[in-house]
């Protein structure tokens, strides 16, 4: 499996919600419990030589949940951006982060703390974790496609010249490849990406499991990488 593991995994966060009501828990506790349960991860794909991790974290459908419920995931988000940074196992890792989506539209407070992990890390280079929050891959696309329009008025690009490289460069993502792996928690019979990298996923291969992101532990993620071992990428050819 070590010889196959992928450079690139994306991970769809699903599940807190169900997990909190299956415990007779409020919701925002599992909430919580899926904060925790991403630092697991993190070191797990670290100690395996996993150089990039992607987390959908919070989809622009999220923006439509009750008050009370943004109201606890924005202070977890905040708690996490503002003590991620200088964990002992970012700092050792030099993890770098980064943030995709229209995070403009978070509270003050929240993109603060996300602007300070992303300033704290911005020398590091040896891993990368890149959230997803205030994400849609297909405003992901309409913004990509501004900025080339932009461009065009400008005639700094020429219409003919705009290629699928054109689009890539634009994106959010433009700095990393795409995903070799995308996994998705808390899937029983559904199988769907939500928006989730929708440029980059076109020769992704995808594992779905029924595992709440809560539960979801080292040994799911393990599970995970051997079924991708197994599997041959042909790109179309």
């Amino acid at each position: 499996m070590e010889s196959k593991l992928p450079i690139h995994i994306g991970i769809i966060l699903d599940g807190n919600r169900r997990w909190a009501r299956s415990r007779g828990l409020p919701e925002y506790k599992g909430h919580e419990e899926g904060a925790k349960n991403i630092m697991k991860i993190i070191e797990k794909c670290i100690n395996l030589g996993i150089k990039i991790i992607t987390l959908y974290v919070f989809s622009m459908e999220n923006f439509n949940r009750s008050e009370e419920e943004k109201r606890h995931l924005f202070r977890i988000f905040k708690k996490m951006f503002r003590e991620f940074p200088n964990k002992k196992e970012v700092i050792e890792n030099k993890i770098r982060i980064s943030a995709f989506g229209r995070t403009y539209l978070f509270p003050d407070d929240v993109q603060e703390a996300l602007n300070y992990a992303i300033e704290k890390t911005k020398e590091y280079d040896n891993f990368f974790l890149n959230l997803c929050i205030g994400y849609d891959g297909r405003d992901e696309i309409v913004d990509a496609v501004k900025e080339i329009c932009k461009k065009v008025v400008e005639g700094k690009i020429k219409i003919k010249d705009i290629n699928r490289d054109t689009i890539k460069s634009h994106l959010y993502t433009r700095k990393f490849p795409p995903p070799d792996l995308i996994i998705r928690t808390g899937m029983k019979k559904e199988r769907r990406l939500s928006g989730f990298l929708l440029w980059d996923s076109s020769y992704s291969e995808f594992y779905f499991t029924s595992t709440l992101w809560p539960d979801f532990s080292e040994e799911e993620l393990l599970k995970a990488l051997e079924d991708f071992s197994e599997r041959e990428r042909r790109f179309g050819r």
